[in-house]
């Protein structure tokens, strides 16, 4: 009898944790259509002087003073920023920062969305410490308090 007990209450915690999860899932799915229609895609490739893909680059999007965006290059060395076009104002831009090249910085409205970005040793170029820094840091970025 109690190991009856025990089978059903499993099985009624299991069904309201699922019909849980589904009624989630609807949620992030059940976008206005307005929302969706200012989504844009943002995406590229970084690579270095003789076109080859550079992975794990950290790359910051300033939108603003006060609001980024994070991305990492894969191993393919692409990267892709999904965001609600209002976001983006006259001065945003892209910081791309990767151990033993120098820092680049690419002003939104001059990149050529799905454009390769190269990254040059030219100057004072970025130590494995610095860009560790970095890559951690802008994991907060896009994060509301």
């Amino acid at each position: 009898m109690k190991k009856g007990i025990v089978i059903l209450m499993s099985l009624i915690f299991l069904v309201s944790c699922k019909s849980r999860e589904n009624s989630n899932d609807n949620n992030d799915t059940g976008k206005s259509s307005g929302q969706l229609e200012n989504l844009k895609v943002i995406e590229g490739k970084v690579v270095d002087p003789k076109r080859k893909p550079i992975a794990y680059v950290a790359i910051k999007l300033y939108l603003d003073d006060n609001d980024c965006m994070n991305a990492y290059t894969s191993k393919e060395g692409t990267f892709q920023f999904k965001l609600d076009e209002f976001r983006i104002k006259e001065q945003s831009h892209f910081e791309i920062v990767y151990k033993g090249y120098t820092i680049h910085y690419v002003s939104l409205r001059n990149f050529q969305n799905g454009k390769s970005i190269i990254l040059n040793k030219k100057g004072e170029v970025v130590p494995a410490a610095e860009y560790h820094v970095f890559y951690e840091s802008i994991k907060s970025c896009g994060r509301k308090s």
